[in-house]
């Protein structure tokens, strides 16, 4: 199992170099990867959060980080695919791709804010048929000399398209929910699953529906990389729920420790911690804490 950190371009922080200088950070600090979240207005629950503090972009902020790092990897959790034309998203990722050194992971989503989507003049109904087109796209015009592709939403052709990703074939597409609609489109386009906040008997129940669906599509999905988002706070105190039933790492540094391990028992390759503030020392100590005292605990057993 691989650890990566949430860096909280979605909390309000004012100076988008200071998410920078939190990657750079957690790299030092031996973190796997940086993951990054999709939101373009304050729409419901984002705007009781933010008020009108900022929600930096992410494949800006990846971008940044890309050129101020050298190892980490750079994830989204999630982008939100129906929100962009896949010409324009798979040369800005192919171009981060390059700049990186081949170290993007794209995690990609429907989203459930309906008013954004009204505000973007996209189709919130028809926003499933959308991202499976979007998918089958953007693999098109990143494998292909002169991509084609023929859709209901998503049209081209006799045009070449540069660069291609560095990565061959292209960034692992990870395909984020929890749904049975979710797990569907992993098994069908995806290159792993990127879930929130499943409970690990939730988690393992969804990865073995994925295989199974992989199987029935002779696809070997044991071979997808499953990774999850989950929030970490130190309380010091017991979570309430057995550890097969949590749906964040909380509690002591054992209590956490063990939730970790649950996930990693299940499956699990990588988990995302993630501190919801947007508090830069908070973050700093948080990456800190748990780098230094609970994953050497997880690591040795």
């Amino acid at each position: 199992m691989k650890v990566g950190f949430g860096i909280p371009n979605n909390h309000g922080v004012e100076d988008p170099n200071d998410l920078v200088a939190l990657a750079v950070t957690a790299e030092r600090l031996g973190y796997a990867s940086v993951w990054v979240r999709e939101h373009l207005y304050h729409s419901t629950y984002v705007a009781e959060r933010l008020g009108d503090r900022p929600y930096h972009d992410a494949l800006t902020v990846l971008t940044a980080i890309a050129c101020s790092t050298r190892r980490v990897r750079l994830g989204t959790s999630v982008l939100v695919l129906p929100w962009h034309h896949p010409a324009r998203l798979g040369k800005m990722v192919a171009t981060l791709d390059h700049l990186s050194g081949g170290r993007v992971a794209l995690g990609v989503g429907v989203a459930i804010t309906e008013d954004e989507f009204e505000n973007l003049g996209v189709d919130f109904k028809t926003r499933g048929k959308l991202m499976d087109e979007t998918l089958e796209a953007l693999k098109a015009l990143w494998t292909e000399d002169v991509p084609a592709y023929s859709g209901e939403f998503h049209r081209f052709g006799g045009l070449r398209f540069s660069p291609k990703p560095k990565q061959t074939p292209h960034p692992p597409l990870l395909i984020g929910g929890g749904s049975a609609a979710a797990r569907r489109r992993v098994a069908r386009l995806g290159d792993g699953w990127h879930t929130l906040r499943l409970t690990p008997s939730q988690f393992d129940a969804g990865r073995r529906d994925i295989i199974a669906r992989c199987q029935a599509a002779d696809r070997d999905g044991s071979n997808l990389h499953y990774s999850i988002t989950l929030p970490l706070g130190f309380t010091g105190k017991p979570p309430s729920a057995p550890v097969m039933d949590r749906t964040a790492l909380t509690g002591t540094d054992d209590d956490i420790a063990e939730t970790v391990r649950a996930y990693r028992e299940v499956g699990v390759d990588e988990i995302v911690v993630s501190v919801s503030t947007g508090d830069l020392a908070e973050n700093t100590g948080a990456m800190e804490h748990f780098m230094e005292r609970i994953w050497p605990i997880v690591v040795d057993q």
